[in-house]
């Protein structure tokens, strides 16, 4: 039973304020905190500032007093009444997020990969590691972040250590020529090298330590209504030609993971693109979906991907984006669960991978994405039987 809730305001790692929510139960208390995205879609719920969610929140805790933190699920619920809105614009998505996932922890004892249920075996993800940054997170080329995946590893800490390792190395030869500037928010370095300059320096490192890579895009930032403005690079295309260019990218640096490489509104242009790349390729919709169960709808109606990104900050409880999770693996889509540019050190990603069965977990090499990747070592080691997921 629910004996008491609490809110506390918590900093991201962008220094941004973000809230933590605390539910005391006859088993003890649990908690989560909930991060903050920087490059937003159009289509995510609202997330408010603090201090307009502290004051709902003395409305939203009465309604969950002695309540069974069992039925997740219908705590849920009674966050989307009590708000009435479709986005969270009443109580913020970071409120009901809070909520939502310290009282599913509650009903799991705080093991939150047994969402689905006990759980004796489980396949773990492959960690998707931000090693050179862009675009709106920081770095000199428009493109927001570039990706090295370990597929190789035999277990956690081997994919861990690998991208680690990796990313010092990409930080020391950038060092030497003079070309880096810096992190970035997400930890990434940020590089004085312009999008293929990066993508060929990408494709060496993945060479010297047998990995795959792939680019986040982030087309909508590029999209201005009519074209793709490559403002550093000083190019622009039409959807057609961003096209092309694309598929020109992929075949000659190998790309395997596409996140976002259009607009988050261009379902037709990403049907002909995964018709085009799909069968070596995994092609990611993020800002296109928005973890929506609407837009994803639309996504699989059209087989604008095989693949989605979930972030649950962007839909506002645990249940809708399960529900996102659910459509996506049935419609035969790879769930990659992801952090989010303004982290806190909760570690509930990890778990819901699990949960999830994800083959790939995107978060950050260093910062407050580690506590995150160390879950994954720490439930490697707990949960009797265990294998890694692999590359869909």
């Amino acid at each position: 039973m629910i004996r008491n809730l609490r809110m506390y305001p918590v900093f991201t790692s962008k220094g941004t304020p973000s809230v933590k929510v605390k539910v005391f139960t006859d088993s003890g208390s649990y908690s989560a905190s909930v991060p903050s995205g920087t490059s937003r879609g159009r289509h995510e719920a609202t997330e408010l500032p603090v201090s307009r969610v502290l004051k709902f929140f003395s409305k939203v805790r009465p309604h969950f007093m002695g309540r069974d933190e069992s039925n997740w699920e219908s705590i849920d619920r009674t966050l989307e009444e009590l708000d009435g809105t479709k986005d969270f614009s009443n109580m913020g998505e970071n409120l009901a997020l809070a909520v939502s996932l310290a009282v599913a922890r509650a009903a799991r004892k705080g093991e939150l990969w047994k969402l689905e249920g006990p759980g004796l075996s489980a396949a773990f993800p492959i960690p998707v590691g931000n090693v050179i940054g862009g675009g709106a997170h920081g770095g000199g080329a428009d493109w927001q972040e570039f990706l090295l995946i370990p597929h190789r590893a035999r277990n956690p800490y081997e994919a861990v250590e690998s991208l680690t390792a990796a990313w010092l190395s990409i930080a020391e030869g950038l060092r030497e020529k003079r070309l880096l500037s810096g992190r970035n928010i997400e930890n990434a370095w940020m590089a004085r090298l312009d999008n293929e300059k990066t993508l060929e320096l990408l494709s060496d490192y993945a060479k010297d330590w047998d990995m795959k890579t792939g680019v986040d895009f982030a087309a909508s930032e590029l999209w201005n209504g009519r074209v793709y403005r490559y403002g550093r690079a000083g190019k622009e295309f039409k959807p057609g030609k961003h096209l092309e260019y694309i598929e020109e990218l992929v075949k000659a640096y190998k790309l395997y993971y596409l996140e976002d490489p259009l607009h988050e509104d261009d379902f037709r242009q990403h049907t002909v693109l995964t018709h085009s790349l799909g069968g070596k390729c995994l092609i990611v919709g993020d800002d296109l979906y928005c973890t929506d169960s609407v837009r994803l709808g639309q996504g699989i109606k059209h087989k604008s991907t095989n693949g989605i990104l979930v972030k649950p900050n962007q839909t506002g409880t645990l249940s809708r984006a399960r529900k996102v999770v659910n459509m996506a693996r049935k419609a035969g889509l790879e769930v990659i669960p992801s952090h989010r540019s303004g982290e806190t050190d909760d570690d509930w990603l990890a778990d819901l991978a699990i949960a999830w069965e994800a083959p790939l977990i995107k978060a950050g090499v260093s910062g407050l994405d580690v506590p995150k990747l160390n879950r994954l070592l720490e439930l490697w080691e707990e949960i009797p039987k265990t294998r890694m997921a692999g590359l869909p």
